[in-house]
């Protein structure tokens, strides 16, 4: 990858497959060095914020195009808002559908992320920032999006795990789950393109110890230790 940020900016893209456990993971870092100069950036999370509010009320320019889009139907009749499982179901089930959204949102979405980056960058005291990117083989491998990033952490599930935790989390259907799993790259290209890997197929307490032992690394490359 690409040259840090800045000296001793380490700067991680965190990536998986559906269900594999990066927000767990994500937790583990934070709670390690959220005290030692370690920022988080959830693209999921800007996400969602590009689509919060209602259609009657100031919608965002996001809201809007989504609308003109796929309709009204998507939209709570009282309140304007998303349905988002609605969305979901539509996206997945046309593939048109999914292209369609990714290509209103990705641009927005990385352009928020740098923007972070960047600010961090300016930072004394910030020496660790993780960007969870579900997507990101998908949106920004082999693109000029990539040099933001110093290493690619991919968290890894066998897929009968995948299947199961996603069923039970998302309370969706095994189907669904599967569309899902293969709409994304596949689990052997994901890890061979990894810098970094966390097996999330045991208990929390063995992924926190393996969170904790790729921090310590993080630190000693970050100039920490």
């Amino acid at each position: 990858m690409s040259g840090s940020l800045s000296p001793g900016v380490l700067s991680i893209a965190l990536t998986g497959g559906i269900g594999s456990g990066k927000t767990a993971v994500a937790d583990i870092f934070y709670q390690l060095g959220k005290d030692q100069g370690l920022k988080l950036i959830d693209s999921d999370q800007i996400a969602r914020h590009l689509l919060q509010g209602s259609i009657y009320h100031s919608p965002s320019q996001a809201l809007l195009k989504v609308k003109e889009l796929f309709g009204d139907e998507l939209f709570e009749p009282d309140t304007g808002e998303l349905n988002r499982a609605i969305l979901r179901k539509k996206l997945f089930n046309s593939p048109e559908n999914k292209t369609q959204l990714e290509a209103l949102l990705h641009p927005l979405v990385y352009q928020s992320i740098f923007e972070q980056l960047e600010t961090y960058r300016k930072q004394n005291n910030i020496h660790i920032v993780i960007t969870s990117i579900p997507l990101f083989f998908e949106t920004a491998y082999q693109t000029e999006r990539s040099q933001y990033f110093d290493r690619i952490l991919v968290v890894d599930i066998p897929e009968d795990i995948q299947l199961q935790r996603s069923i039970k989390r998302d309370h969706c259907s095994k189907e669904l789950i599967q569309q899902i799993i293969d709409s994304q790259i596949d689990r052997n290209t994901r890890l061979k393109r990894a810098d970094d890997i966390i097996d999330n197929s045991g208990t929390l307490q063995q992924l926190k110890s393996r969170v904790n032992e790729l921090y310590k690394f993080y630190q000693k490359l970050a100039g920490r230790q």
